[in-house]
């Protein structure tokens, strides 16, 4: 096939040799793939450790907002608990009291009254809470419903002997009902005691003080219709205190749970009662984290952080190995395959030509007085040459055909054809893509012609053959005067390796 010349600049012609040695360049973009794919592994590890720690913050927060709002409800019930049962002691000790006050005003003192009193006391005794009535003339019990069980508080001088001389006084100075306790009781356990002064005598004419009029409550069933044991319901437990009368010293009058410490999370509130002063406290039964939902939410957590960890590992590792791909595969200058894909490629070309009978062929251009290019111009300049080209080439050939950057400024490519004639149109038309226009970089106009050699394949041709024999045509190409085709001798003899005629 007779070669077609373009006047172009001349450069010393370079042999089939030095066209066949260009993996500089390509060794040194592997240095640069390697360190690249070194730093992709480092943001890898990175990237994990941010997701698992953003997951883990987030997850925290959830159990943060779920914990508040937890405690948020616990502190209205226990509001709303401390008011109702403080309500509900005061009425409960209140009522049991009062039969003081029914006594009191259906008699006198008198100490002939016994039958009188007994029938009383039998009449407002309705309740198991209340342990007994008794009458203390000047402070002295004469008289006690019922009396068994009861026989050694006849004679008790109240304002002396007993738990209760601190109140029996306070119920005379004071002339109100006193309410104290708990006290122990001689046969063991422990008791609630009211003590209602009576005097005798008309507002403005002087009082005279003639007992004390007095009831035992049983303790603690005294407070069972409180039901403060209901608490434990709603997890919380209680503590009801008082200032002990007798000293500043706190006495613990019941309480369930040790939760409900000065360093605990409580309410409180104090139930005045008659004339004595309690304190309610309720607290939560353990600590925010006890909770079974709580401890089975950090485990959760903790596994949604791995899990989210390992799916962005698992996508980063994805994005890497495609980057990775891509630079193993791809030139960076000119985002056109590199030589070590181009080789796999073609490899796989051939073997599907031979199943097809088509016809193949290779062909290595490079760009004519690159060198004085990058002389006049700088490197930058060749560079953005470097760039330009191949784009120019994709826009003669089909999406299919393969091209590569060979090594410098050399390319490659395969192309299937149906003859000689079509592969000498298609790489005439990559020439004047080159040629006819300048390429522009900065304010410059850059010249650039190529040269091309192709060569055709054929069955018992392997591939390294075939580059050596386009080679070879670029040599030829070099040596007539550059931006030329030129085509080898077994272009000639496709029809009789492909069995077409």
């Amino acid at each position: 096939m007779k070669a077609r010349a373009i006047s172009g600049p001349q450069s010393p012609i370079r042999s089939p040799a030095t066209c066949m040695t260009a993996g500089t360049t390509e060794h040194a973009e592997m240095s640069e793939n390697s360190l690249d794919e070194s730093d992709i592994h480092t943001k890898l590890s990175i990237g994990a450790i941010v997701s698992f720690a953003l997951t883990s913050a987030i997850c925290s927060l959830i159990i943060f907002i779920i914990v508040a709002t937890k405690i948020k409800n616990e502190n209205l019930t226990m509001e709303q608990c401390i008011l109702e049962k403080s309500t509900k002691l005061n009425e409960v000790i209140s009522r049991l009291l009062s039969r003081t006050h029914i006594i009191s005003a259906m008699m006198e003192i008198r100490e002939d009254t016994s039958d009188d009193f007994e029938h009383m006391a039998a009449a407002v005794v309705d309740d198991p809470a209340i342990m007994n009535i008794f009458v203390a003339p000047s402070g002295v019990v004469s008289k006690v419903y019922p009396l068994h069980g009861n026989e050694n508080l006849i004679g008790l001088n109240l304002f002396e002997e007993g738990a209760v001389a601190g109140e029996a006084v306070r119920a005379k100075e004071q002339d109100r009902l006193t309410f104290g306790g708990p006290f122990p009781l001689p046969q063991g356990g422990q008791a609630l005691a009211g003590l209602l002064p009576v005097f005798l005598g008309r507002p403005g004419s002087g009082k005279d003080f003639r007992g004390l009029l007095g009831i035992t409550l049983k303790y603690p069933q005294a407070m069972a219709d409180v039901g403060l044991d209901e608490l434990s319901l709603y997890g919380l437990g209680y503590e009801l205190w008082r200032i002990n009368p007798d000293g500043d010293a706190k006495q613990i009058i019941t309480g369930v749970g040790d939760h409900v410490s000065p360093f605990g999370r409580f309410v409180e509130k104090r139930v005045s009662i008659v004339d004595a002063d309690w304190n309610l406290r309720i607290g939560v039964a353990g600590k925010w984290y006890d909770a079974p939902e709580i401890r089975a939410m950090i485990p959760v957590a903790l596994l949604i952080s791995f899990l989210v960890a390992f799916l962005m590992q698992k996508r980063f590792d994805l994005k890497a190995m495609k980057k990775l791909k891509h630079m193993a595969y791809i030139d960076s200058l000119t985002e056109v395959f590199n030589r070590r894909c181009f080789m796999e490629l073609a490899s796989l070309r051939i073997e599907m030509l031979k199943r097809t009978k088509e016809f193949g062929f290779l062909i290595i251009f490079d760009l004519d007085n690159f060198k004085k290019i990058n002389d006049t111009y700088g490197h930058l300049a060749g560079d953005e040459v470097l760039r330009v080209i191949p784009g120019r080439i994709k826009m003669c050939i089909r999406p299919y055909d393969l091209m590569a950057r060979y090594g410098g400024d050399e390319f490659i490519m395969f192309i299937t054809c149906a003859d000689a004639t079509d592969i000498a149109d298609v790489v005439e038309r990559c020439r004047r893509s080159i040629a006819g226009k300048p390429v522009e970089f900065e304010d410059k106009n850059i010249p650039v012609t190529a040269s091309f050699g192709v060569a055709a394949f054929s069955p018992d041709l392997d591939l390294k053959t075939a580059m050596k024999f386009a080679d070879e045509a670029l040599y030829g190409a070099k040596k007539k005067g550059r931006n030329i085709c030129d085509m080898h001798g077994n272009c000639e003899l496709l029809p009789l390796y492909s069995g077409h005629g």
